[in-house]
């Protein structure tokens, strides 16, 4: 069994829009998933709670350890719980701010394979839009600045469940992530 953490030290970086959008990717491709919400807030549970999402997500850690091929770990924006996963995905906004947040944690999951996701990207914003394109030269996983994000959860859905404007690019870019994830040397 995959165990893969969506982390990191900032919130507001979209890390659980992008948690139940990477479930909704690994289910769609054939995978078994559970994506289990360890941040307080519990939003992945709420968007659950609507009975629309094609794989199971619970509060906190299941008891039984669960017969899935990817279990997901959505863990609250702090310093004082890091991922025990081998895995994380650690989303970032293409800011100062978040990326000298990202780097004093380096140290902390050294130990780790980490896979950079900047988040949100306004590719309108020339600042913004350079410092995407530096961390991706330097490996980094980019998602855009799209609604269908916003749109899919507001209505209980994932991008994958939902044929609006917007979609197909964003399955994509999800799709890439988890190819990045899942398959490491390619």
């Amino acid at each position: 069994m995959r165990r893969i953490a969506f982390w990191s030290p900032k919130g507001g970086v979209g890390k659980t829009t992008l948690a139940l959008n990477f479930a909704a990717a690994a289910y769609y491709a054939g995978n078994r998933v559970i994506l289990c919400d360890l941040d307080p807030q519990q939003s992945a549970v709420d968007v659950f709670s609507d009975n629309k999402l094609p794989f199971t997500v619970v509060k906190d850690l299941p008891q039984v350890t669960p017969n899935v091929d990817i279990m997901i770990f959505d863990y609250a924006p702090s310093l004082d719980n890091v991922p025990v996963e081998e895995t994380i995905v650690i989303p970032l906004r293409a800011s100062i701010l978040d990326l000298k947040a990202v780097a004093r944690t380096s140290r902390l999951v050294r130990d780790k394979r980490v896979i950079k996701c900047v988040n949100a990207v306004d590719t309108r914003r020339q600042d913004e839009r350079i410092l995407a394109m530096k961390l991706y030269a330097d490996g980094a996983h980019l998602v855009k600045d799209r609604s269908v994000y916003v749109r899919s959860l507001t209505s209980g859905h994932t991008v994958f469940q939902k044929n609006i404007y917007g979609a197909r690019e964003a399955k994509m870019e999800i799709n890439r992530l988890l190819e990045k994830v899942l398959n490491p040397g390619d």
